[in-house]
């Protein structure tokens, strides 16, 4: 039976799971993690909230914050029009603001906060990372969240000047539609995800140049220097890999739907790696599959929302299991 407050989780985030927390027996002894290939009704579930969560934040983002920063409207609808530093910079900040205030916060709660000691158990590899790793990774996951914002202001510009079209109202979708496209989001950037991230590891093939071998090292060897990952190593990444990984926001510019969609998943791509990396077991939020791939890199490419690395051959339920994906 699925567990509706746990399915519920993302939408009170970071109280319900305090409270989890709190409520938890001291004598309580954790199961060794293990997933299926195939994500159950429960995990779907959290995934419509948390997307319904990014959709929200971004309906926060167009409709609220540009008001309360002075602007006239959101960006994408006018003041776009030609490169300000008044609307560009309320983004950068915005998003900066943002990655700092989740990832801090969370951070702080699983590593640092009253409940630290409580909390170690569920902690997938017992050993805490490093000051130097929490500097690093905060570095460069800034970074990100200014390349994120780079590429909503690109799009404000396009919309505004109609480069690109968009729907200026969500009421030009029916009501099922937009209930669907809020709900969704993670499932419908997943694919975008796989493929960018599979293309950044070794291709295993000699009948091509291994172009994945040299992307590795290159550029997505800085996200794997998080070998012990915390919510800042979600998306600590180098400029290249930051880019390719929110220009999942250019999905919904291909169908011309409205700028909230294509913010959501900006919004959904930094909050769904943050909360994905925090390296802990529930009532942590971190992401088992996602974590066997950062300590043995070859499985796990995408997430168990679309069952690509099922598909394909790559997915990896144990460590025990990863060995025998590519013998």
């Amino acid at each position: 039976m699925p567990d509706i407050g746990k399915m519920t989780a993302p939408m009170t985030f970071p109280f319900y799971q305090a409270a989890v927390t709190v409520a938890k027996d001291d004598k309580e002894k954790v199961s060794k993690p293990h997933i299926d290939p195939l994500m159950g009704t429960e995990g779907h579930g959290m995934a419509f909230m948390a997307s319904l969560r990014s959709w929200l934040m971004a309906y926060a983002c167009i409709y609220y914050l540009p008001e309360a920063a002075g602007l006239q409207a959101y960006p994408a609808f006018g003041p776009a029009k030609t490169f300000q530093l008044n609307w560009m910079a309320h983004i950068v900040v915005r998003d900066v603001l943002g990655c700092w205030i989740i990832c801090g916060i969370w951070d702080y709660f699983l590593y640092f906060g009253p409940l630290k000691d409580k909390l170690h158990k569920y902690k997938v590899n017992p050993n805490y990372p490093s000051m130097e790793q929490l500097k690093h990774d905060a570095f460069w996951s800034t970074s990100a969240s200014i390349t994120g914002a780079g590429i909503e202001i690109l799009l404000c510009y396009l919309w505004a000047n109609g480069k690109i079209p968009m729907q200026v109202t969500l009421a030009e979708n029916p009501l099922w539609l937009n209930v669907v496209l809020a709900l969704t989001i993670t499932h419908y950037r997943i694919p975008h995800f796989y493929l960018m991230h599979r293309a950044m590891h070794p291709w295993k093939t000699k009948t091509i140049p291994d172009f994945g071998k040299i992307l590795y090292k290159q550029v997505h060897s800085l996200h794997h220097k998080s070998y012990n990952p915390t919510a800042f190593s979600g998306t600590s990444m180098h400029p290249v890999e930051s880019t390719l990984y929110y220009s999942a926001a250019f999905i919904p510019v291909v169908f011309g739907l409205h700028p909230i969609i294509a913010v959501a998943i900006i919004v959904d791509c930094g909050v769904g790696a943050w909360m994905g990396h925090d390296g802990f077991q529930w009532p942590g939020n971190g992401d088992y599959f996602h974590l066997l791939h950062h300590a043995h890199f070859d499985c796990n490419y995408g997430a168990m929302h679309v069952p690509l690395d099922w598909l394909f051959g790559t997915f990896a339920g144990s460590k025990e299991e990863v060995k025998k994906i590519w013998e």
